[in-house]
């Protein structure tokens, strides 16, 4: 091979919701990004205040524009909204052909045509492990056979608006009825069951313990290839107890592998 000159494409990205995650997103696309990444555009509730938002967030040159006008405005689209409007997004973009960064898994698991039609288009769409860590090992098991996922999550009572003096689990069942009863606490079910053996067989349980202050995703997978069992510990994100904060940080690391040439896992 001949050496040659990296060449660095410049990615224009569009942030759909500036909260907690979106803003996060964006203060660290307006410093510590690589080269080849740039804040183009952003939407939110209100046109005025998300263009103050980008001021604030440090980019002044970034457009503010409606949310259905936010794909045409970009490279890559990150979606940072609420479960139900990240639902009419992705329904909106699944045939674009462009590429999707989606927060909201939950989301893609309730509606599993979404994937199919992104597929048929050529429509990019990247799921970035948020939460939960292991994806690489149970993308590589499902290749052969896996016998079953287990999740427990545990959490605050603040992340599940629940009460009581000690420990309660307050759903078991598989992931798809975990996502319906909890579509804003249980991305890191849609996610496993995406990479793993789907929703149906994906085993769910949740916790309110008010003796955690962080989120605890305990994970058992057992396969024909690995027994794999994960115990995470993650801080509640400061602005949404029902998110941990890794979450952003994990879009940006996506986004970085988008313009860099090299790449480390699965």
């Amino acid at each position: 091979m001949t050496p040659s000159s990296p060449r660095i494409e410049t990615l224009a990205i569009g942030i759909a919701g500036l909260g907690g995650i979106g803003s996060e997103v964006a203060r660290w696309l307006a410093g510590a990004a690589p080269p080849g990444l740039r804040l183009s555009a952003a939407a939110g509730r209100e046109v005025e205040a998300t263009a103050a938002r980008l001021v604030e967030l440090g980019h002044p040159q970034a457009r503010a524009v409606p949310l259905d006008a936010l794909a045409g405005a970009c490279d890559v689209l990150v979606e940072c909204l609420a479960p139900e409007a990240a639902a009419a997004l992705l329904d909106a973009v699944a045939d674009g052909g462009g590429t999707v960064v989606t927060v909201s898994v939950s989301a893609l698991l309730a509606q599993p045509a979404l994937l199919e039609r992104a597929r048929r288009s050529g429509t990019r769409v990247i799921v970035p492990s948020g939460a939960v860590a292991g994806l690489d090992m149970l993308r590589a098991a499902a290749i052969g056979r896996i016998r079953s996922v287990r999740l427990r999550t545990r959490k605050p009572p603040a992340g599940l608006d629940a009460g009581g003096d000690g420990p309660s689990c307050v759903f078991a069942g598989n992931a798809i009825e975990a996502c319906r009863a909890f579509p804003r606490n249980v991305n890191v079910a849609a996610t496993l069951s995406l990479a793993g053996i789907g929703g149906e067989r994906t085993e769910v349980e949740i916790w309110s313990d008010p003796a955690l202050a962080r989120n605890v995703h305990e994970i058992e997978i057992d396969a024909e290839d690995t027994l794999i069992r994960m115990s995470i510990e993650n801080r509640p994100s400061a602005t949404n107890p029902r998110s941990s904060a890794i979450t952003a940080h994990s879009v940006c690391a996506v986004l970085a592998g988008l313009v860099d040439p090299v790449r480390i896992g699965t």
